[in-house]
This record gives C-alpha cells, structure tokens and sequence, in this order.
C-alpha cells in the first residue's frame, strides 16, 4: 500500500530513528514524502504521544539534533512530517490546495497567486486519517488520545480547518500564524461557530512584525494586495478565536511575538509544537 521512498539519505539520529514513506493523494495528483521519527527511548506502556506536523520537508529541515536530544530526556514524540515529494521547503501549489478550505464544496483560487487554486482541506483531513495515521502506527505504538496537529500559515488555517471539521481527531492543535484572510475572511466566521471542543487544547501563536507579511520592497502591487487581503479578517482575528473556543470549553493559549516576522515564527513554532504536550 505504502510505497518506500527512492532516497536513502535520511537523517540519523543518537535519539531518534527516522523512516521514509510515499505516498499518493487519491486524485493522484500529489506524491508525499511522509517522514516518521520514532524515538529510540522506550515507549509507554500506552504509546509515545505523536506530533504530526504538515510542510513536512520544512519541519524536518528545522529540526535540529539538539531539539531531538532534549525531547528524548522526558516523554518524546513520535514525529511524523507530512511534506512532498519535491526538493523544496514549501511546494506551494501542492501545499495551497492541501491546507485551505473549499468555498461551497468547490476549488477556490488562491487570492494571493491566481495561478494557484485552493479548496483541498476536507481531502487533506481524509488523507491523514486514513492513511498517515495507519502508516505511522506501522512504525511503533502511538498513544492515539494524545495526538497533536501543527502548522504554520497555511498550515496554520488547515489546522484550525480540521479543529472546525473534526476536533476529536486530534488532542492538540497547534497553529502558527493561521492565514485567517482566506476566502473573504469566510473561513474566520465558520471557525468561530465551533463546537463540540470541550477537553481539547489549542495553542495559538502569532508573528506581530507586521513586514514579515509583506512582499520584497519594491513591489507596490503585491504590497497593496496584501494589505486588502489581511484585512478580510479582523487585526487580532487569531485572539478572537482563543477566546471564542475557550468560551466553548477549549484548554486554550495564545503566544504573541512581536519581535519575530512571520516566516521567522515557523521554527518557533515547531518547537513549540514538539513540547507542547511534553509530560
């Protein structure tokens, strides 16, 4: 069913065993590199807690042997790093149409790149049920009550998307600067009438360098279009829906950084994301 990856040039790691996966979307159009870390510390008696983290070619590119030592100390995570199947960080039209929400049941253009088109989320949820978390499970035993959701920007809107869709799939979610101007700010209003989330955690966290956001000097246009587009969503739109989901029973936290841009939050984000359900 899993096809292994052609690649043998994985990390290694005193701590951690890393495994190579692919895998296809069921349109076919998409080829992931799934890359599992299972720590070599043993497990417990119920299962290492997982963190599956989305932009998987990114996340595993971040982290760094001194993160794995220190989260092999006490309780680690099974990692489990959901990228491409493509030389790059970020695949950006794979990623744009994984990690937002439809608009009425329908692909929706990216309004930042029109070239790319969006509306995949519901799939992308689908695909992480039904075959990331078996896949995963074939490496090592993984506590199912204590798995989390990371991802940042995009990523960050896909987690919130699965926490309005299913929020018992996962124990934790964790999103990172979500793009919550998706869609006209439609999405902001969905994800505000969640419910059903009492127990669940979330943890919030924001980039406030407002210029993280915007593109290369120069580029008025972009600049313009960016600024009309974030302004879909409400300026503390990320806070709004904290306090908004721990009014409905949520263990809710937000962080703000205000001194880190929003490409810069990914690193610290993940690294939130890898401790936050650290025991």
């Amino acid at each position: 069913m899993f096809e292994k990856a052609k690649y043998t040039d994985g990390r290694q790691s005193p701590f951690y065993t890393f495994y190579y996966d692919k895998a296809v979307s069921a349109d076919g159009r998409r080829t992931y590199r799934i890359i599992t870390g299972v720590p070599k510390a043993k497990a417990p008696e119920k299962g290492y807690r997982a963190v599956y983290a989305v932009d998987g070619n990114a996340v595993i590119h971040h982290i760094t042997d001194a993160q794995l030592e220190k989260l092999a100390e006490n309780d680690p995570p099974v990692i489990v790093a959901i990228g491409y199947d493509a030389d790059v960080l970020f695949d950006m039209p794979s990623r744009t149409y994984d990690f937002t929400p439809s608009k009425d049941g329908k692909p929706f253009k990216d309004e930042l790149d029109p070239s790319r088109v969006g509306g995949g989320a519901s799939q992308f949820i689908d695909f992480i049920e039904r075959t990331v978390f078996p896949l995963s499970e074939t490496k090592t035993h993984i506590d199912r009550d204590r798995r989390t959701l990371f991802g940042h920007s995009y990523g960050g809107l896909f987690v919130l998307s699965a926490l309005s869709e299913r929020p018992r799939l996962f124990s934790r979610y964790v999103s990172a600067d979500p793009s919550l101007w998706w869609q006209e700010g439609a999405f902001f209003k969905k994800i505000m009438q969640t419910k059903d989330v009492s127990g669940i955690s979330l943890l919030m966290m924001k980039g406030a360098s407002a210029e993280g956001y915007l593109p290369a000097k120069g580029d008025i246009e972009k600049v313009r279009m960016r600024k009309k587009l974030y302004a879909n969503a409400p300026k503390d739109a990320a806070l709004d829906v904290v306090r908004k989901l721990s009014a409905e029973g949520m263990k809710t936290q937000y962080r703000e950084y205000g001194y880190l841009s929003h490409g810069s939050l990914f690193p610290v984000s993940l690294d939130a994301a890898l401790f936050a359900d650290k025991e």
